[in-house]
């Protein structure tokens, strides 16, 4: 009698873990959410900061909410490089959010320079549809001399602003600089130069050459020259 009592429990307890189990089977299965791992920032970092491993952590996210993003799924991504964009904590990160240190210099400026732009188009002169960003230029200015002898550069050196004898001046204003971003006429960045014409160029200053373009800006056309 006691084995027979035994056996039903046995049984019992069997069935009951078996129906467990085949609920648990059937409700993931009617439930399932595909997922994709993603790291998440798990505290804020500044931007054009070096990446550390202990800054982020794996999370499971589903899939319909990251799918048409190119999200970082693991360190091994990201490894030595370098924020662009400060992130804040909790925000899944993207791959387009890192780069290399050397590319972030020319983004975050250089000692002793800064960020400027010139309008490079205009009726008479264009800007070369080879130049992009990246490309090493000359930047000239074009105006008249008496600006250039007795207004806004008389305390140019003559050397620098050319003799004048056309009535006009012609200023060699930045020699060799990159072109960190080019734009069309509507503010635009240019990606595709043999599609859109050049409007404005964004290049790297110091702030005596800038205080140059600036007072000048107003009264003189600019023409870029590719080294």
């Amino acid at each position: 009698m006691n084995k027979k009592v035994s056996l039903l429990i046995l049984s019992i307890v069997l069935a009951v873990v078996v129906f467990c189990i085949s609920t648990y089977i059937q409700k993931k299965a009617v439930n399932f959410v595909p997922t994709l791992k993603c790291l998440v920032a798990s505290k804020n970092i500044e931007e054009y900061t070096p990446v550390h491993e202990q800054d982020f952590e794996v999370v499971d996210m589903p899939i319909s909410i990251v799918a048409n993003t190119r999200v970082v799924q693991s360190y091994d991504q990201i490894e030595d490089l370098y924020l662009k964009d400060k992130v804040y904590k909790g925000q899944i990160l993207l791959i387009d959010q890192f780069d290399t240190k050397s590319n972030l210099m020319i983004f975050n400026g250089e000692e002793g320079k800064e960020k400027i732009s010139i309008k490079v188009k205009s009726p008479e002169n264009a800007a070369s549809y080879i130049v992009k960003t990246g490309s090493l230029i000359n930047v000239y200015a074009t105006l008249n001399s008496d600006y250039a002898f007795d207004g806004v550069l008389k305390d140019t050196p003559r050397a620098v602003i050319g003799e004048g004898t056309s009535g006009y001046s012609i200023v060699k204003v930045l020699s060799n600089v990159k072109v960190l971003s080019t734009f069309d006429e509507n503010g635009e960045e240019v990606q595709n130069t043999s599609e859109k014409q050049i409007d404005t160029i964004l290049v790297l200053a110091t702030p005596e050459e800038a205080q140059v373009i600036n007072l000048i800006r107003e009264v003189a056309s600019f023409n870029i020259t590719e080294i």
